[in-house]
């Protein structure tokens, strides 16, 4: 069936939540050349097509649904399905707001009309500021013709003359109100979700097809209706922090903790709410704390460090299925190596989703250390992993290559060349800036006799690009390297070496640009290729007896020895103090800006003791209960934040087990509970020392910023 609405009649109902729309439904994506062609069509009274609605007993999860929600008393809600780009564009127009159920990234209020040419275009100052011609479609629709007319007599002559000239056209504008629509319906709760996708599609065959990640998060919403909220809070917290992924990305990581498969149909479609929640709870704590490993220790401090958000899938489901945090630190370093390697080579260009299922199957099985199998595959299909300076040529700042260019700068502690100020801001894990400066710039080169229309690819590549926080002087800008680059080597000494920019003086004269820029893309590909390299732990590195008898060599700044978690050796009984001693030096170490390492069952003198005397003291007198209990005691007193960021594993030596607890650097400050007492503790030196208010408050400012 179907009736007939006017704009008037539709944006009201809309303003009263009677029309809703379904979880499946993208958000508005409008262009302004789509925005002012509607309302172009809709002044010269052209047809601009019809609205479906689908009206249910059942809704799947909905937008826009507050108190109200419905279309009638009868309970029924009606589901737009084909139409919320117009009239979402209308309702902004009309209204000067979003809709209810808006969701989008931006809306087009700025739209005027001139009354004398019927033009409509968008807000420019230059031509239409002091121009009573041009009128703004918000504001006159707003307050209707009518309005308009009472204030004729307050207006300067000017422009009182042109409007009263121009009343007809003004009189069509405002009827666009009353334009009418033809609204479909699709009644009947015979109509599921999977049909009424089918039908969307057949009707909106010009516009953009729902994809499998909408009809899969339409599915997931219809058994577990909180699952859009959920997500889009956490996708928010991650936007904040950098990471800003789309559904798609949590879809997939979604399906490869709960079916192995990062398909979204078949299997998926049939795993229950419980487990969809279950994996969900698995994800969220997993990504989040791969998003600060990125930022803190691989300088990648946002998602547009990224090529593809695809490269952390098969991350974030290996740490999900393996209680949110990397198992140890040599693993970490392995992934983070994969992730670069992945990005740089391109790994999911063309038949993406093949590969990303092939390498979350890798990660999803029982092998502990997935990475030399993952590394396998690109190496299969490239041939080779290390960057050749060839592979640099005419490449883009927008680029791979250019990606790990600035990621490798950034690990160079890269500083800005006429600032001083370091590219990238460690102890926040945030660029400090994204200027992409040209080493010789155009206006030099074009005096040199290179022309854009011919040379550009080479002018415009990664090779004549340097990383600065914010854009160069203007007198550098008009300078040649010849000239600015020795001061830079002066006032910032390693800045430029940083940065892999030859220091061969003689190519920094314009006219051996050519041979500069050979040059560079060798030093580049070489400076990528040794960090990306570094990210490789030697063999057994982290996981042998001899790398913790090294430990056990002395006490450090990253380094600390316990004999025992709660046993008093010299009283021969337990004792809280014994305990709160091993807090202290792991909330000192996660207070750090490098983390650190605690061997418990090493003497003061590096001798292996021993945790056996802890085993008598617990429940269950093995590792298990050993380190179930060290867990409970950190969540206890520091939080349960904290556990993703430590990893415990067990060594034996000498006949002995001992304890190896690694805690990395804490994303935010850490607070040890003793009684009533809160205390802040820090790793200097050699000893964990508490700070004075202070302190805290001066270290806390500088350790962690705002982040704070």
């Amino acid at each position: 069936m179907h009736d007939v609405r006017s704009i008037t009649d539709l944006l009201n109902q809309i303003e009263r939540e009677g029309i809703l729309l379904p979880e499946f439904q993208r958000g508005y994506v409008w262009r302004r050349n789509q925005v002012r062609g509607l309302v172009q069509s809709l002044y010269r009274k052209h047809p601009t097509g019809h609205l479906l609605v689908w009206r249910t007993y059942r809704p799947s999860g909905v937008r826009g649904a507050g108190a109200a929600g419905v279309a009638g008393g009868d309970g029924r809600s009606l589901l737009l399905l084909d139409g919320q780009q117009r009239l979402t564009t209308l309702y902004a127009l009309f209204k000067g707001e979003a809709p209810p159920f808006y969701e989008g990234e931006r809306l087009f209020f700025d739209l005027c009309f001139n009354v004398q040419t019927e033009e409509f275009r968008f807000w420019q100052k230059t031509r239409m500021q002091n121009n009573p011609a041009w009128i703004g479609v918000h504001d006159f629709l707003s307050e209707e013709l009518s309005g308009l007319l009472l204030r004729l007599s307050e207006m300067e002559p000017d422009h009182r003359d042109v409007l009263q000239q121009n009343l007809p056209r003004l009189s069509r504008l405002d009827q666009i109100r009353s334009y009418t629509y033809t609204v479909d319906r699709v009644s009947g709760d015979e109509f599921g979700v999977d049909e009424v996708v089918k039908i969307f599609n057949r009707i909106n065959s010009r516009g953009t097809p729902l994809k499998k990640a909408d009809l899969a998060l339409a599915h997931v919403c219809s058994i577990w209706p909180e699952a859009r909220a959920e997500m889009r809070a956490f996708q928010a917290t991650m936007t904040d922090r950098g990471f800003k992924m789309d559904f798609d990305f949590f879809l997939r990581c979604l399906a490869g903790v709960a079916t192995g498969s990062i398909r979204l149909g078949g299997t998926f479609l049939k795993i229950p709410a419980t487990e969809l929640q279950q994996a969900w709870r698995q994800v969220r704590p997993a990504f989040e704390h791969l998003a600060g490993v990125l930022s803190r220790d691989a300088f990648i401090g946002d998602s547009g460090d990224l090529p593809t958000p695809n490269v952390l899938v098969p991350v974030t489901v290996f740490l999900a299925l393996r209680g949110g945090h990397f198992p140890t630190e040599p693993l970490k370093h392995r992934f983070i190596r994969w992730i670069y390697l992945a990005g740089l080579w391109a790994r999911y260009s063309g038949a993406s989703e093949t590969k990303l299922q092939q390498d979350v199957a890798l990660v999803s099985g029982s092998d502990p250390d997935p990475t030399p199998e993952l590394e396998a595959a690109i190496l299969r299909e490239r041939g080779r992993v290390a960057l050749e300076a060839s592979d640099l040529a005419e490449v883009r700042v927008n680029s791979a290559a250019a990606t790990m260019a600035r990621i490798t700068a950034r690990a160079h502690r890269a500083r800005d060349w006429f600032t001083g100020l370091r590219i990238y801001d460690e102890a926040k894990g945030a660029s400090n800036g994204s200027e992409r400066h040209y080493v010789f710039s155009l206006s030099i080169l074009k005096k040199a006799g290179f022309e854009s229309a011919v040379d550009g690819k080479i002018i415009n590549e990664l090779a004549n690009r340097a990383f600065l926080v914010r854009k160069a002087p203007k007198e550098t800008r008009v300078s040649p390297p010849s000239e600015y680059l020795p001061k830079v080597a002066e006032d910032q000494p390693g800045a430029l070496k940083a940065q892999s920019i030859p220091m061969d003086r003689a190519l920094w004269d314009p006219e051996s640009f050519r041979d500069f820029l050979a040059v560079r893309r060798q030093l580049l590909a070489q400076a990528i290729n040794e960090y990306i390299k570094t990210w490789l732990p030697a063999e057994n590195d982290g996981y042998d007896e001899e790398f913790v008898r090294r430990m056990m060599k002395c006490e450090s700044g990253t380094v600390e020895f316990k004999s025992s978690l709660r046993w008093d050796r010299r009283l021969e009984r337990t004792g809280k103090h014994i305990e709160e001693a091993v807090i202290k030096t792991v909330a000192g170490f996660l207070n750090s800006e490098k983390g650190g390492t605690l061997l418990i069952g090493v003497d003061d003198d590096g001798h292996p003791v021993g945790i056996d005397v802890d085993y008598q003291t617990l429940k269950k007198r093995d590792r298990d209960g050993f380190q179930l209990h060290l867990e409970q005691i950190i969540a206890r007193d520091l939080g349960k934040l904290v556990l993703p960021h430590v990893t415990v594993t067990f060594h034996e030596i000498d006949g002995h087990d001992i304890c190896q607890v690694t805690t990395e650097a804490g994303e935010r400050p850490v607070y040890a509970k003793h009684g009533d007492r809160d205390v802040f503790y820090l790793r200097t030196g050699v000893a964990t020392r508490p700070l004075s208010v202070r302190e805290t408050v001066r270290y806390v400012g500088q350790r962690w910023g705002g982040a704070a």
